[in-house]
């Protein structure tokens, strides 16, 4: 049987990017080992976004812990705010832009993990 693996927040260093926001990897081959998904959170910073780009081939979930924004596809724009849970599925591009005053903050699930998730080998 596997061991179960335990991350905390804390000690996961957060990566910066910009648009300003920053993403924490909690869950991936490169932190934990797993093979079939990734999970993190991500805070976007209030007039920040998360750029537009599409994933091939990878599921995606996110569900909104707080903040205020809008999720913006090719067809729609959905407002996200806390209780909100959006699946992706591939292939679409999509952004996420935070229309709020606060920080948007959200848990994300890839599956299967990016490549970026994965160990380089």
């Amino acid at each position: 049987m596997s061991k179960v693996k335990v991350v905390d927040i804390k000690n996961v260093p957060g990566e910066r990017r910009d648009p300003p926001r920053t993403s924490w990897i909690l869950v991936s081959e490169k932190t934990v080992g797993s093979k079939n998904l990734a999970m993190g959170v991500n805070e976007t910073d209030p007039g920040g976004m998360v750029p537009e780009h599409k994933h091939d081939t990878e599921e995606e979930v996110m569900f909104f812990l707080s903040g205020k924004g809008v999720f913006v596809t090719e067809d729609e724009e959905i407002p996200l705010g806390p209780g909100i849970c959006v699946y992706n599925p591939p292939g679409g591009k999509h952004k996420i832009v935070n229309t709020g005053s606060e920080v948007l903050k959200f848990v994300w699930i890839y599956a299967p993990q990016l490549p970026t998730h994965r160990v380089q080998k």
